[in-house]
């Protein structure tokens, strides 16, 4: 059974178009590795997937939860954020909170977007680090990481929040061949306890050792 069904998604930016007719379902435990030339849009596809932005044209369903571009700002906004309750998003950059620990970084969403306890997000949090492999690292800051340190805290931040789905955004970019190979065996791990992983990535190499479906957009302007 699909756990994300999408449908005819387009995206143009200036009179460029970017992509058009993108139609994919993803099943829970399935990785995805989404590739192609630079320019195709595949982080921007990433971002429409969960309304950090609006596509054009089509729909992104799951579950009960439908995004559809057409609808009105209230709407759209409204589906966006049940949306992002169930898809968690590792960007590229990580973006990891630079004034918070490693620990802060990752209860900050179960406690202030979901309303949990820090007693109840603080031993969830040290356990998805320790799943990490940098549970020693829990009270550094993120200046204080190395690449491969700073990709695990983020890929742990956006798992503290119990997602169906995670995307990833070119996850490799700064790290070396071994950290690369580990990265790997994660998620095929994640994907093993029912994880669905999008992943874009231009690295062929990453992609294979995923065991996952591969899927290429066109170039920009194709479709």
């Amino acid at each position: 059974m699909s756990l994300m069904i999408v449908d005819g998604l387009a995206k143009a930016f200036a009179g460029r178009s970017l992509f058009a007719g993108v139609s994919l379902q993803i099943a829970a435990g399935e990785i995805v590795c989404l590739m192609g030339p630079s320019g195709t849009g595949k982080t921007t596809l990433l971002r429409c997937l969960n309304g950090l932005e609006r596509a054009d044209h089509g729909t992104v369903k799951m579950g009960d939860v439908e995004l559809r571009a057409g609808d009105g700002a209230q709407a759209f906004a409204t589906a966006a954020l049940a949306l992002r309750r169930r898809v968690g998003f590792v960007f590229q950059g990580w973006h990891l909170f630079a004034h918070r620990t490693v620990l802060g970084n990752v209860t900050e969403g179960p406690v202030f977007v979901r309303g949990q306890p820090v007693g109840e997000a603080r031993p969830r949090a040290l356990a998805l680090l320790e799943q990490m492999g940098i549970a020693h690292r829990a009270s550094a800051l993120p200046h204080e990481l190395s690449g491969g340190e700073q990709q695990r805290a983020a890929v742990a931040r956006a798992l503290a929040m119990q997602p169906e789905l995670l995307l990833v955004d070119e996850p490799t970019s700064a790290l070396d061949d071994d950290r690369t190979e580990s990265l790997a065996r994660l998620f095929r791990g994640l994907a093993d306890g029912g994880l669905a992983i999008l992943c874009v990535t231009h690295d062929g190499t990453f992609a294979r050792a995923l065991s996952a479906r591969h899927l290429r957009l066109p170039a920009a302007g194709g479709t």
